[in-house]
């Protein structure tokens, strides 16, 4: 049988804290931007950020539900429960027609929200919703809001910068107890420009910018002493999509700044995504329901160390092909912090190159640089580089057929006439001549390539959609099927000579990932050179 909220918040166990110890503030600023990753505020130009970092606390390592969907996180980031709990396991499920029941139902027949713990438990605090959307909204009970922007009568998406320059006058003028800020932003990006690219990382920036102007406004009228600003995401992503599960897509950035947050704090530990609502109601001094296992972050309240950020180096191009001409570049979004790097894939330390300006490669490589600032390293970035053949040295030959709907791979011999075909670098979609939004289309590479050494390979195929992958025409790895990014591996015994090498790959819709690395087994696996393929 289904339980009811109000039951539960009066005999709820404090999961946030102790009620009589934790640090509490008079007001909370609680900022979500969809798909904002950890490793992405940590590339982008983030002054802002810096700042409040700097000044505040931070965690790089706080992970999200998997699987790592919007809809699913948004109910998380708002209830302080896992997904197991709230019933949303997935964009497409809710608690109205899944098959996991809300371990707690509202009268919307969703998990509560934590705005509700708050509004049963604190009825004369204001809640203020402001967004550029109001598609997060669906699964919450709207009744616990005071404010919300957009206005629902008018049912219209507003830009990131209205919502939340109008959002900064509002607390001004206002001071509600809780303002909730959701941006669904930064996702849009990511799916339209890649997690990798200049548009998502200037879409990041822009964040900041508002962001800064947020925070301006309330130190100008002295409401950042007895305010916390936690800022947040919902997933990160990789390449155009996100849902998988690697690091880039799990990691999502925890600022926190204001109140008696600790200056310059690092979080060393590992959280959830379901732990930052929880410290947004222990903030406010209200219990949640024992279902929401959500903890408070009480390490950005504990003394601070030596322990300082350094984000991760940002390395251009991120992989693959350096055009004619062109020099491989490494930045760090932090002042005062030097980079090292190494071109042979080894770990960099302080006693490796360091990093003066672009350089030129003239053979393949692997640039590993790391970021070092006050004695603390930041994270290695490793990019596989190679330099531009010249015209007509290409010897992956790519055919790319189009109008393919299906959720598998197709039988390539049965196609006919490619739409397009061309000889290119590598296993890679980067020269394939298709737009960054096109859905519904397969490739099938093929090559050969040259052992010098006999041995067992390991290959390693990751796709988004489906992908195989044949040698000496025997499918060494299966990745087929329609999904989010995901890799699988495979072995083959090989002995010296050339060997052919066929990539099927396909497109269903959203994100577009093919990558594709080998080695001996036991060693470490990279892109295949040019001067390992032959036509």
């Amino acid at each position: 049988m289904k339980r009811t909220l109000m039951p539960i918040l009066l005999t709820a166990a404090v999961l946030c804290g102790c009620k009589e110890t934790s640090p509490r503030a008079d007001h909370v600023v609680y900022m979500c931007f969809d798909a904002m990753s950890a490793i992405g505020i940590q590339r982008a130009d983030t002054p802002n950020f810096n700042y409040m970092i700097e000044n505040g606390a931070v965690s790089l390592h706080t992970r999200c539900g998997l699987p790592s969907n919007s809809r699913p996180n948004w109910m998380t980031i708002a209830s302080a429960a896992p997904f197991e709990m709230t019933g949303v396991l997935d964009n497409g499920i809710s608690p109205l027609n899944g098959t996991v029941v809300p371990a707690l139902v509202n009268g919307k027949g969703f998990f509560p929200t934590i705005f509700e713990s708050i509004k049963a438990q604190r009825p004369d605090a204001r809640i203020y919703f402001y967004g550029d959307s109001l598609w997060p909204c669906s699964m919450y009970e709207m009744s616990a809001f005071d404010v919300i922007v957009p206005e629902p009568e008018k049912h219209r998406h507003i830009s990131a910068d209205e919502a939340i320059h109008r959002a900064a006058d509002a607390f001004v003028a206002d001071k509600p107890e809780l303002m909730f800020i959701g941006i669904g932003t930064p996702d849009h990006e990511g799916h339209t420009w890649g997690h990798e690219s200049q548009g998502y990382f200037d879409c990041i920036h822009h964040m900041d910018e508002l962001v800064g102007d947020f925070v301006k406004k309330l130190e100008e009228n002295g409401l950042i002493r007895n305010t916390v600003i936690i800022i947040t995401a919902d997933h990160g992503g990789i390449n155009y999509a996100h849902g998988g599960s690697t690091m880039a897509e799990l990691e999502v950035p925890v600022i926190m700044y204001g109140g008696k947050v600790t200056k310059g704090k690092v979080m060393e530990h590992s959280n959830m995504n379901y732990d930052t609502p929880a410290t947004v109601a222990g903030l406010l001094g209200v219990e949640l329901p024992w279902e929401c296992h959500g903890k408070f972050l009480k390490e950005a309240f504990e003394p601070g160390t030596d322990v300082c950020y350094v984000p991760v180096p940002l390395v251009h191009p991120f992989r693959g092909i350096v055009p004619e001409g062109d020099k491989v570049s490494i930045s760090v979004n932090v002042d005062g912090a030097d980079i090292y790097y190494t071109l042979d894939g080894t770990k960099p330390t302080c006693d490796s190159q360091k990093y003066t300006g672009p350089f030129e490669i003239s053979q393949p490589c692997t640039v590993s640089a790391v970021a070092c600032k006050n004695g603390n390293y930041g994270m290695t970035t490793s990019n596989f580089l190679f330099a531009a053949l010249p015209e007509g040295e290409a010897a992956v030959q790519y055919k790319l057929y189009r109008n393919i709907y299906d959720e598998v791979l197709p039988n390539f011999s049965r196609l006919g006439k490619p739409d397009a075909q061309g000889y290119i670098s590598a296993f890679s979609l980067e020269d394939v001549p298709f737009s960054a939004n096109e859905d519904d289309f397969a490739i099938e590479f093929t090559s050969k390539f040259k052992v010098k050494e006999a041995g067992m390979y390991k290959f390693e195929l990751s796709s988004d959609d489906g992908s195989k992958l044949f040698v000496d025409g025997k499918c060494i790895a299966d990745n087929d099927g329609s999904h989010t990014l995901q890799t699988k591996f495979g072995f083959a015994q090989l002995e010296p000579g050339s060997h052919d090498i066929r990539v099927e790959y396909f497109e269903d819709c959203e994100g577009q990932y093919l990558y594709l690395n080998y080695g001996l087994d036991g060693g470490v696996l990279r892109p295949f050179f040019p001067n390992e393929l032959v036509k």
